[in-house]
């Protein structure tokens, strides 16, 4: 039992992560105190599998729920900001989030913590494989599904490797990473952090607390994470440049030495490189010898609704990249195409974001766009005379209408730039839609 394991613990938010947390600090010896939003009609299953439970408050995260609490442990969908957490700190009382929480049980272990606006999934995967291949038992979560404080219950593995939101790290006061990776930086969650400048430093927060013998691992093609002053050792990845990780050519380098060819890449696409990259970076601080991430690059063919080709007939190939979510990857999805090859379809909820900055590659790549969702009006005013627009409303439409005008040569692509739930109930829900609708016979825009 972690020493630091106060006495009652407050777990902010029964999500998954939160469940997790409540389980974690049960084990541990805490009583619990659980706030949601929900009404315990929605809860009842989950609370039964508790055992030390002093107090509820469902329906909301009332400010009494501090009462006699050593600890409040914070679920990510709640901003930090929230009143509970304001009071909890004027208390005097702290606030970590739970993938802190988990650390904390955990601090010897070496730990690879991943972020970024895009591609954090693809890389916590790849590091993972990599220190597998090379013989070192490792579990990966946090973000990317599976709640960091479950792989501390679930034990049998000697490194992890977590994927870390920007609502994870804001709140962390403590977590020092043997390696924290930056992948890159556009704009999202623009609804949740008044600013760019204020995204950047929520996710800066994963890099606060580590020392000279830790390292970060920093992407030198991006303006925004290249000159970032972090405290510990840095090493840089690129596809431009020379670097600790490199594209030479068509060679993907690892320091001086060839790690292997982009050809060999089981997943496509120079954003992909840069991933590839990143990982590998991160995988030989760990451990894992060049052998091993070479050999897991070879294997990894890629996640669901992330540049996947899902469907091909008379030459037209069909790219789900669902998990595009905002203006920074639908611009990495783009960037291997051929002049005018792509029929893209974009669209949902945009999240307050500037599609303006799509216009140059959108320009240079895009046969046509199709529009969808509920900001389709204010993308069209922003890529006004880049390409030829159509506004199709649903995403049946837009693959209608592109099936009838792509031709052989040319792919037809899901890359939104915007969240799913005007429309669908998440991204995944969104690409699945898409693969299917691809494989069907033409039908009417509406």
């Amino acid at each position: 039992m972690d020493t630091s394991t106060p006495r009652r613990v407050l777990i902010a938010g029964l999500g998954a992560s939160g469940l997790a947390a409540a389980r974690l600090a049960e084990r541990d010896g805490a009583r619990l105190v659980l706030t949601d939003r929900r009404p315990e009609e929605e809860l009842a299953e989950e609370l039964g599998g508790l055992r030390a439970i002093d107090a509820t408050f469902l329906g909301g995260h009332p400010l009494e729920s501090l009462d006699g609490v050593d600890l409040v442990v914070a679920s990510p969908g709640i901003p930090a900001d929230a009143p509970l957490f304001a009071e909890a700190r004027r208390r005097g009382i702290p606030v970590v989030p739970e993938v802190e929480f988990a650390w904390r049980r955990r601090r010897g272990s070496p730990l690879a913590a991943v972020t970024g606006s895009n591609g954090k999934s693809t890389v916590t995967t790849l590091i993972t494989a990599m220190l597998s291949a090379g013989g070192i038992r490792a579990a990966a979560g946090a973000n990317l599904g599976t709640p960091a404080s479950q792989l501390v219950l679930d034990g049998g593995w000697d490194a992890w490797v977590l994927e870390i939101s920007s609502f994870q790290a804001e709140l962390m006061t403590e977590m020092a990473p043997r390696v924290a990776v930056f992948l890159n930086l556009s704009e999202d969650h623009l609804e949740r952090h008044p600013g760019l400048d204020a995204y950047r430093d929520a996710k800066l927060r994963l890099f606060a607390r580590q020392g000279p013998r830790d390292t970060a691992v920093l992407n030198l093609d991006d303006p925004h994470v290249a000159g970032l002053r972090v405290p510990g050792r840095t090493v840089f990845f690129s596809v431009k440049k020379p670097a600790d990780a490199w594209l030479d050519g068509s060679m993907l380098r690892l320091g001086d030495e060839p790690l292997l060819g982009e050809e060999e890449l089981g997943i496509p696409g120079r954003h992909n490189v840069a991933n590839a990259l990143a990982a590998a970076l991160a995988a030989r601080e760990l451990g894992a010898d060049r052998d091993a991430i070479a050999a897991a690059l070879r294997r990894f063919e890629g996640l669901p609704h992330r540049h996947v080709t899902v469907f091909e007939a008379r030459g037209v190939r069909w790219i789900d990249d669902s998990k595009a979510t905002n203006v920074g990857a639908t611009l990495a999805a783009l960037g291997g195409y051929p002049p005018h090859s792509v029929h893209l379809i974009l669209g949902g909820l945009g999240k307050g974001q500037d599609f303006s900055i799509l216009a140059p590659e959108v320009q240079r790549t895009a046969r046509r766009v199709y529009l969808i969702g509920r900001d389709a009006p204010l993308i069209a005013a922003a890529l006004e005379g880049s390409a030829p627009l159509e506004m199709c409303g649903t995403l049946g439409g837009a693959v209608a209408r592109a099936r009838r005008q792509a031709s052989a040569g040319e792919t037809v692509l899901l890359a939104p730039a915007c969240a799913s739930f005007d429309q669908f109930s998440g991204y995944a829900e969104r690409g699945d839609a898409f693969a299917r609708l691809a494989a069907q016979e033409a039908g009417p825009c509406r």
